[in-house]
């Protein structure tokens, strides 16, 4: 990440005595939302900070903690750190942290993200046909011409699966649906991994790939989203016998 000089002063109100960080980490929220401090920006010192604010540095420390969960910032220790606003992957790692998150504590199982994903992806696969440019239709040909050759060789990485929706995710150009995706592909993962593979799943993943490669090289909007929901639904009833066994 690109480190920029400090921030432009921005309007700060002053706090009442007593009130919480809250107040403190929301100022800073929507000075961040509305475009007063930019990805990749240094916020001022948490001194000055304090002192815009009227409240101490422990409060300011609490709501940077805050703010750093949440994905928007992240602080930087030793010389040259401080407190940055966040790029798109340190927003997507905290996304994709929370889901995982409510996986592990039982809250959501992966039939429900693969339940998401039903939704999303053929979808995302829709507007990825209609808008992928020449350079997206090649990236997304060359994952599926990788896994082909690997098929040969009798193996199929699980990156390259990855690999192939995330690229089909970023054609689409929707930089929130883009997001989401990514974040529950990645919250799903650790059960792909887990899932235990035969030559014909193989073989029919690498199918629904080159399948919905070729309908979005065809500008079939209709017939990907088709495939893809198929396939998705596919690797559920997959992951699901493979749990089960």
């Amino acid at each position: 990440m690109a480190v920029r000089g400090p921030v432009e002063p921005f309007k700060i109100v002053g706090l009442n005595r007593g009130r919480v960080h809250e107040p403190v980490a929301e100022q800073i929220r929507q000075a961040i939302f509305n475009g007063l401090i930019a990805t990749g920006h240094k916020l001022p010192p948490e001194r000055e900070m304090a002192e815009h604010f009227q409240t101490s540095r422990v409060t300011l420390r609490e709501a940077l903690r805050a703010l750093e969960k949440e994905g928007l910032i992240t602080v930087k220790r030793g010389a040259g750190g401080g407190a940055f606003v966040a790029d798109f992957d340190q927003a997507l790692r905290a996304l994709t942290e929370s889901l995982n998150t409510v996986v592990k504590l039982g809250s959501a199982k992966s039939a429900h993200l693969t339940e998401m994903r039903s939704i999303l992806e053929p979808e995302i696969t829709r507007l990825a046909t209609l808008r992928a440019t020449k350079e997206d239709v090649a990236v997304i040909e060359a994952v599926v011409d990788a896994q082909e050759q690997e098929l040969k060789a009798g193996e199929l990485s699980r990156k390259l699966d990855m690999d192939f929706h995330r690229f089909v995710a970023e054609a689409a150009h929707n930089p929130v649906l883009n997001i989401v995706v990514n974040a529950v592909n990645e919250s799903i993962k650790d059960s792909i991994l887990r899932s235990k593979r035969s030559e014909e799943m193989r073989r029919r993943v690498v199918s629904y790939h080159r399948s919905i490669f070729e309908a979005i090289r065809a500008g079939d909007s209709d017939l990907a989203r088709k495939i893809m929901s198929e396939h998705v639904v596919d690797v559920q009833c997959h992951l699901e016998a493979s749990d089960g066994a």
